[in-house]
């Protein structure tokens, strides 16, 4: 592929990383209700695709730059891509797509109240300092839920960080 030819400077690689990661925080607003009302998950699948892509694509001419191997991005991005399976199966339940949609295709307003309160009890679980059985299982459910996008912000800033080779 001629695409995963060449070299990256660590200016641009981390200026095209921050770009990417800015559309991917912004490609979240499109699991929301009325997108997937009308037209399903599909183009957050189709925009997630492409920025695993352009991601690998950064990484690779960047560590190439560096004089390493593309061994480790490509399997950071495998697991971040299954991460996003995840994230969509969790939508999906959380969503209930096979119930009765109302007239007009409108949420009724039960449904955002739950999502907000799901949204406010997963903070306090995360930050309450009691440590019983069920919370302490919450807690490392929800860190190994965030860990791969945490796995590849550190690993975009050590590769934004090597040497340049000649």
């Amino acid at each position: 592929m001629d695409l995963l030819k060449g070299r990256l400077a660590p200016t641009p690689f981390a200026l095209g990383v921050v770009a990417v990661w800015i559309a991917g925080i912004a490609s979240q607003l499109l699991l929301t209700g009325e997108v997937t009302a009308r037209v399903s998950v599909s183009p957050f699948i189709a925009v997630q695709a492409g920025l695993i892509a352009i991601w690998l694509v950064l990484h690779i001419r960047r560590l190439r730059d560096a004089g390493q191997g593309p061994a480790a991005a490509i399997g950071i991005a495998l697991v971040y891509g299954l991460s996003i399976g995840l994230l969509l199966m969790l939508a999906a339940f959380f969503t209930h797509p096979d119930a009765v949609a109302p007239r007009g295709g409108e949420t009724p307003a039960s449904d955002a109240a739950l999502g907000t309160l799901l949204v406010v009890f997963l903070f306090n679980i995360v930050f309450t300092p009691d440590f019983g059985v069920f919370s302490t299982i919450l807690k490392g459910l929800i860190l190994i839920a965030f860990l791969p996008a945490v796995i590849s912000l550190l690993f975009s800033v050590r590769t934004a960080l090597r040497k340049r080779v000649p």
